[in-house]
């Protein structure tokens, strides 16, 4: 047997043990911690339902609701899990509700593992010594007839539902505030169609949907501004001072959609950096916009081109010598149809952003 042969055998043969262990190591824990999950959801029962007298649990359209009941008998609360994803982890909270689902009762965050320091302080502030918990704190007795919103660096309407983000992790309050209302409002409807409670119907959010993003390219301490239903991450630096503002966009390709983080400076007259966040191109050809095998010196040659771009007028696309002080990019032979899409994307959503931007400073000031 060859040498070669031996190590093909020895890397199978630790490939399938380790296989096994792991297999073995998930049927050992799994019990466990599903355990500790149903421990930690039946201790924050009594936090989020207090007036219970008795809880029941019950599955209505594939849904999972904790009911409580007062002495008389009658429902005095629901309880049930939001769970969604965060700036870098999945958050699972429960939420305790009054028995309309017009009013929170109170919620408790069973799991999150959110940036320290940052994004962990939607569960614990530590940075708070009178009131550590005053982020979930603030969801007690909250007025929910309407969507919750969230505000900064102002104090907080709790009759119009609104709470108050934390400043350097507003990403992880927004994820909070869109989980429960996302739940809220799904849950609201199949309790009103199946059970005989005086539930309100669903409350529709107001605005257009904001653009989504991938949170791990954008710093939690971005601050988020929405304009006209468009979601800005703007970055400050230690003054308060904007030094960036970024946002996503995207096209059709030549065969998928294109969608890009754009980041500008604070005038939008020039590109800092772009990145693609998802296509499906042409492997080989279309796919080249992000890596350019073929160009052994550079690969993402093409992508370099956008930074420091400007962009006070079009971009324009050309075949070799671009200059970037006229918002010239070159194309890649072979992949005309996806470089020329970028362009695209960028001419029209640059525009876009950018009135609505700088109108709303206008306004401000």
């Amino acid at each position: 047997m060859t040498k070669s042969y031996k190590l093909v055998l020895v890397l199978t043969i630790t490939a399938i043990l380790s296989g096994l262990l792991l297999s073995f190591l998930n049927l050992h824990t799994k019990p466990l911690i599903e355990a500790h999950q149903n421990n930690v959801l039946n201790s924050a029962l009594g936090g989020v339902l207090p007036n219970s007298v008795k809880t029941e649990e019950k599955i209505i359209e594939n849904q999972q609701f904790y009911f409580s009941y007062n002495k008389q008998g009658s429902v005095n609360g629901i309880a049930f899990l939001a769970e969604g994803n965060g700036f870098q982890s999945k958050l699972r909270i429960l939420v305790g509700m009054d028995e309309t689902l017009t009013k929170i009762v109170k919620i408790k965050i069973l799991e999150q593992k959110e940036t320290p320091g940052l994004g962990t302080k939607i569960e614990t502030d530590p940075s708070s010594r009178s009131d550590p918990e005053w982020f979930p704190n603030q969801f007690d007795n909250l007025n929910v007839q309407q969507s919750i919103s969230y505000v900064k660096n102002q104090a907080a309407d709790r009759s119009n539902g609104e709470i108050m983000a934390i400043t350097g992790a507003t990403i992880s309050c927004k994820a909070v505030v869109d989980i429960i209302n996302a739940t809220l409002n799904k849950n609201r409807e199949i309790i009103r169609k199946s059970m005989d409670l005086a539930v309100v119907s669903c409350l529709a959010v107001g605005g257009e949907p904001e653009d989504e993003i991938i949170p791990k390219l954008i710093a939690e301490d971005y601050e988020i501004m929405v304009i006209e239903g468009k979601s800005y991450y703007i970055k400050l630096d230690n003054s308060g001072k904007v030094t960036g503002v970024a946002f996503t966009a995207s096209g059709v390709g030549f065969q998928s959609r294109i969608k890009v983080l754009v980041c500008m400076n604070p005038d939008f007259s020039e590109i800092q950096s772009l990145r693609i966040l998802e296509q499906n191109e042409t492997p080989g050809c279309g796919t080249r916009i992000v890596k350019d095998i073929k160009n052994e010196t550079d690969q993402e040659w093409f992508i370099k081109q956008f930074n420091g771009l400007k962009v006070t007028q079009p971009v324009t696309c050309v075949e070799k010598s671009p200059k970037k002080s006229n918002g010239e990019v070159q194309t890649i032979t072979g992949a005309t149809v996806s470089s020329e899409t970028i362009v695209e994307i960028l001419n029209n959503s640059i525009q876009n952003y950018r009135d609505s931007y700088l109108l709303k400073l206008r306004r401000d000031f």
